[in-house]
This record gives C-alpha cells, sequence and structure tokens, in this order.
C-alpha cells in the first residue's frame, strides 16, 4: 500500500511540475503521468543481452560491442548497445520486449580513438548472475537498470538496484562473478 501511494504522490508531483512550469512560459502542456523507473516491471524483459546484440549485428556486421546498457525509457525497457569497427563507432536502442531495433547511428572515430571490446561469451548473463548478485549485495531492492562494459581491460555489470526511493550502485566482474563495489545513494 505505501508503495502504490508513493507511485501516485510522485506521478501527481511530476504532473504538477510539468503543469506548472508550462503555465509560467504560457504553453499550456497536456501530460500523462511520468513512469520511474521503480514502477516498470522487468517480467517485461523478453530479450537477453545475446539475444539484442544478434539484432545489433543484423543492422552493424563485423562491428565489436564496447558497452550493453539495458534501462528504462518512457514504461519500457531498451537495450543501448554501442560498439566499433576500425572506422566509425556504431549505436542502437532495441526494445527489449519486442526487439525492434528503433534508434541507429554511427560516426567516424575521431583520430587515434580505440574502444575495447566485450567479450561475451566470457562474461556472466545480466538476469541469472549479475543481477542476483548485485540484488543480495545491495540487501534490498531490484535490478532497475545495468551496464556492461570493460573497466580496466576487465568486463564489469554495473547494476542499479532500486528499493523505494533508495538507490544502489554495484559492480560486478562480469568473469569471476565478485563484487568490485556497493554505493548506496542518499
Amino acid at each position: 500500500m505505501k508503495k502504490q501511494s508513493f507511485k501516485k504522490q510522485l506521478n501527481h508531483l511530476l504532473a504538477v511540475t510539468v503543469l506548472t512550469t508550462s503555465s509560467l512560459s504560457g504553453i499550456t502542456l497536456a501530460t500523462s503521468p511520468a513512469v520511474s523507473a521503480a514502477t516498470v516491471s522487468t517480467s517485461k524483459i523478453k530479450l537477453n543481452e545475446k539475444d539484442a546484440v544478434k539484432k545489433f549485428h543484423k543492422q552493424f556486421k563485423n562491428v565489436k560491442i564496447d558497452e550493453i546498457q539495458l534501462e528504462t525509457k518512457g514504461n519500457k525497457f531498451v537495450y543501448e548497445i554501442s560498439g566499433a569497427d576500425n572506422q566509425k563507432e556504431y549505436s542502437a536502442d532495441i526494445d527489449a520486449k519486442s526487439g525492434k531495433v528503433t534508434n541507429t547511428k554511427s560516426e567516424a572515430l575521431e583520430n587515434g580513438e580505440q574502444k575495447t571490446n566485450l567479450d561475451l561469451d566470457k562474461a556472466i548473463s545480466r538476469k541469472k548472475q549479475a543481477n542476483k548478485i548485485a540484488e543480495k549485495a545491495a540487501k534490498k531492492g531490484q535490478g532497475q537498470s545495468w551496464t556492461l562494459e570493460n573497466d580496466n581491460g576487465t568486463p564489469v555489470w554495473d547494476v542499479e538496484v532500486v528499493n523505494g526511493q533508495k538507490s544502489t550502485e554495484v559492480k560486478v566482474n562480469a568473469q569471476n562473478k565478485k563484487v568490485i563495489s556497493v554505493e548506496a545513494d542518499d
């Protein structure tokens, strides 16, 4: 009951803020209540990171992946995958429920810029391993945002675990499954 009450209060506060801000500038906007990351159910995630990477590779062949993010955009989870070849860097947004590629872009690498590639075959999975390790390390809450990237040559899952208004960032070594750090936001 408290969780539902908090969501209603948050949505009301956001709507009032948007309408007040809009009214002050002489523009009235019709808005629907915003959805916070804590209110989007992870059951909407149907695509795992390896399947999302396959969708990315259909768009960009022979591109090495350097980062995978999964977070909420609006009321749904979206993968943001980036990678590079020898000349360009590429990125794509992929809906985690439908698998639809919604946004792609590419741009030339800056002179001398090199990306560190992820070896996904050696990294633990987001759902079955990294998320469970992070939730246990945070003690309470549910994973709501995940990033897999190289940190000094080591693949690391950075997981945001949300418990009500509290957020805890947990970094997990994606090879040996050890918790690197736990930082709680107050």
